[in-house]
This record gives structure tokens, C-alpha cells and sequence, in this order.
């Protein structure tokens, strides 16, 4: 029948009555077989500390409690054995006993961050013939506020935690941390060690602005509740993105006691998605603007040029000789010549102005706040004389160039599609006329 905490504590202190008459634990580091004999029959988890605070002996039950192998118990320290939130109550109860000389208890202690139950823990120091302490002896037993209805249930909160893909993160009300789980490690990189004690805001990335967090903090205080998706960096400064939902506990007073949050990994969710609204509106293998994005940024920018009446242009490209390298070459070396094309054509255009790829050889340019006639007609000039240069491709010389057709706003179009088809037009007209060339619509 297991003892009450009052009776495990005269155990404890009948324990440490024995173990005073011993020769100072600082100068031999030794303890007697009998005082080991005693301590490895007590039913609970019991150890022995020297001055430094190093453990001199545990009993297999507190090995069993802790979840450290009896052997690798020996010679270490509380700092060695515990996460930070558990060995600072710790390292503090043994200063208070050194420096108090007397028994210290406490009560409700979590050994681990994800353990079910609580302790009750009562030290003692361990004294020499002069009355110096020179030692610590340490008893423990599940706190009695441990019912099985609640041990029961903090081991399904645990087994939960310890198995979930959520990474779970519990901070007090001052949101310092005081819990996470395997997930949590997993996914951010940091150890318990290294981030139970500290500020919620130690797992923040340094863009996420004050504000931001400040409007979190008042939606959980307000209404008990966050839910949303941020780009946060991992412990090795990886990025990811995090899909986070917070939630308030409050005791029976309605006060805050603790924040618990919870997170997925949700960057490959978040790549794939961000990959299929690119593909939307880019053309997949030169990555420029399709038909739809295009016709969109010139809708946009007619109306701009309309507002500021300025002129804004169309030049509308069609390769020569590419159908028989493809032909001749094959598909995969067609596709290397199409993005080619596409990076001259880019590198031959301002940033602001749009490129896109059409569909099979054709492209198109929105040249943006296009100035006069002249400069029209000097880019599309720029644009096949960077085409018709020689380069290498899978070891074989290409020489492509191009038929171009211009339009510009408002001479020959006020909206996109009008805009657009005329400069198609011109295109063909600059075919017809040997290619290589421009041609101004008419």
C-alpha cells in the first residue's frame, strides 16, 4: 500500500538521519554500502547529491521515474539529466537546501514536457559531525492530486501529443514557453533544452512585423482564438511555411493561464499551390506570361496609357527556322531553342515591359510608356538582331531570327484584343516580306 506524502517524508528524513553520522560525502565521495542498501529498498525514487550537486547514487526507481538508465546516472548534474524548465526548480530547491540547511519541498513538478503525472519531491541535506552539509539525499512520490481519472487522462494528452504530426507548443500566459512535442522538434530543428523557458517569440522569424504579433495577441485575449499561415525559418534557418492555430485556456475565474498552439509543415502543400497559379498564368517551359496574363497586362495598361495619354505598343513575334530544327532535332532540342528565344527576347526588352510566349514559335511584347514611333521601332530592331546571332546549342551552331509586327495604342487599337490582333497582322506582313524584319501596322 503506497505511503502519503507524510509518511514518505519521515522515510526520507529517517533515511537522511543515518546518512549524517557519515564521513563528509565532499571529502570521500563515498557512501556507505549500508546507507546504499537502504536506499535501493525504498519503493520510491530516491538518490544522493555531493556539494557540487553530482549525483553520488540513485535507486532503480528513480532511474525507472526519470528515463535515464541507472548507469549513466552517476557523476552528472541536474543540467545534464532534464530540459531547462525542469532542472532550474531543480538546481534551485538544492541552493535553498545548501543554503537553508533544511528540508525543501515541492510538489507538482513535471519531470519532462510531455510527461503525464506530477511529483512530489522532498530533500534534505546530508550533514557531518560538525554540522556542515555536505550533501543532498532526495526522496519523491506521484503527487497525491494525481487521480487515476486525471493520470489516465494526462497519459492519452500525452500519448496524443507524442504521436501527433501537429508540432504543439503551450506557453503561459506571459507566452513563455513551457511545453512542445516530438513534432515540434522535428519540424523547427530546436531541442526541448534549447526552447522550453524561453520567450514564444524565440520561434518567430525576424520579418514577421510587431504589429502583426501585437494583432494576434489582442485576437486571443478578445476572442480565445487565431488561425492563419506564415512563412517562419527553422532552427538552421531553412524556411517553411506554417499553417498555425492558437487557442486561449482560461482557469474557472475566466483569467489566461496558457496559450496552446499548433502547426503543420505546410510548405510542399504551399509550393504546389503557388506552382499551379504560376502555371495559370505562365507558359510552363519559358516561364514567361501566357496568352491570359497578357491580355490582362495590356487591358491594365491601355487604361493607364488612357489616363496619363500616353502611348504604349504591341510587337508581335514570329521565329523563322525553327520548324525544321525541330523538326530535325527533335522535340527537346526544339524546346532549347524556344527558351533561348525567350531569354534574348527578355534581355532585349525593358523590365517593366511584359513578355510572352504566344503559343508554339510566336511571342509578344508590351512595351509599356513607349515614347514615340522611333523608339518603337529601335526595340523591335533590337530584338531580331539579338535573335539572328549565332549560338551554340548541344554542341550544334543555330541561327534564328525572327518576323515582327508592331502596334501601338491609340493610332491602331483602343483595346487589347484589337490591339493585339492588328500587331498579328503586321506580323504576317513582315513574313511575307522576307522576314528578319519589322513592320509597322497600316
Amino acid at each position: 500500500m503506497e505511503k502519503d506524502p507524510q509518511e514518505l517524508m519521515e522515510s526520507g528524513l529517517a533515511f537522511n538521519n543515518k546518512a549524517t553520522s557519515t564521513t563528509s560525502l565532499s571529502e570521500s565521495q563515498q557512501v556507505p554500502f549500508q546507507q546504499l542498501t537502504v536506499l535501493e529498498a525504498l519503493p520510491y525514487p530516491a538518490w544522493i547529491k555531493n556539494r557540487r550537486a553530482e549525483y553520488l547514487y540513485a535507486n532503480s526507481a528513480y532511474a525507472s521515474a526519470i528515463g535515464v538508465p541507472l548507469n549513466s546516472i552517476k557523476g552528472r548534474t541536474d543540467r545534464q539529466l532534464f530540459p531547462k524548465f525542469v532542472h532550474d526548480q531543480l538546481i534551485d530547491s538544492d541552493a535553498l537546501v545548501f543554503h537553508e540547511r533544511s528540508t525543501v519541498e515541492l510538489d507538482n513538478i513535471y519531470l519532462h514536457s510531455t510527461a503525464s503525472e506530477t511529483y512530489w519531491i522532498s530533500k534534505s541535506p546530508i550533514k557531518d559531525k560538525l554540522g556542515k552539509v555536505t550533501g543532498i539525499v532526495g526522496i519523491m512520490k506521484r503527487s497525491s492530486n494525481n487521480s487515476p481519472y486525471d493520470s489516465l487522462q494526462a497519459e492519452l494528452t500525452s500519448n496524443t501529443l507524442k504521436h501527433s504530426n501537429e508540432a504543439t507548443i503551450i506557453a503561459d500566459s506571459n507566452f513563455t514557453i513551457t511545453l512542445v512535442n516530438p513534432a515540434f522538434i522535428r519540424i523547427t530543428g530546436f531541442t526541448e533544452n534549447e526552447i522550453i523557458g524561453q520567450p514564444a517569440s524565440t520561434i518567430n522569424a525576424s520579418w514577421l512585423a510587431p504589429e502583426f504579433m501585437e494583432s494576434i495577441k489582442h485576437q486571443l485575449r478578445y476572442h480565445g482564438y487565431w488561425e492563419g499561415e506564415t512563412w517562419n525559418r527553422k532552427k538552421d534557418g531553412q524556411l517553411y511555411n506554417e499553417k498555425v492555430k492558437i487557442s486561449v485556456i482560461r482557469s474557472d475565474e475566466g483569467e489566461i493561464t496558457h496559450f496552446i498552439g499548433q502547426f503543420i509543415d505546410n510548405t510542399e502543400q504551399k509550393q504546389a499551390q503557388e506552382k499551379l497559379e504560376f502555371l495559370a498564368f505562365h507558359d510552363a517551359l519559358t516561364g514567361l506570361a501566357n496568352r491570359a496574363l497578357f491580355l490582362d497586362r495590356v487591358s491594365q495598361q491601355l487604361q493607364q496609357s488612357s489616363r496619363n495619354e500616353t502611348h504604349c505598343a504591341i510587337i508581335y513575334l514570329d521565329l523563322n527556322e525553327f520548324k525544321p530544327l525541330n523538326d530535325t532535332y527533335g522535340h527537346p532540342f526544339g524546346d532549347k531553342v524556344l527558351v533561348h528565344a525567350a531569354q534574348t527576347i527578355r534581355n532585349a526588352v525593358r523590365k517593366a515591359d511584359t513578355v510572352s510566349r504566344q503559343g508554339g514559335d510566336e511571342f509578344s511584347v508590351l512595351l509599356e510608356e513607349s515614347g514615340s514611333v522611333e523608339s518603337v521601332l529601335l526595340v523591335a530592331q533590337k530584338i531580331i538582331t539579338s535573335l539572328r546571332e549565332m549560338v551554340v546549342i548541344d554542341d550544334i551552331e543555330v541561327r534564328i531570327g525572327a518576323s515582327a509586327g508592331i502596334s501601338i495604342y491609340p493610332e491602331h487599337g483602343t483595346d487589347a484584343e484589337k490591339l493585339i490582333s492588328n500587331a498579328d497582322k503586321a506580323m504576317y506582313a513582315a513574313k511575307f516580306l522576307g522576314g528578319n524584319g519589322y513592320y509597322l501596322y497600316k
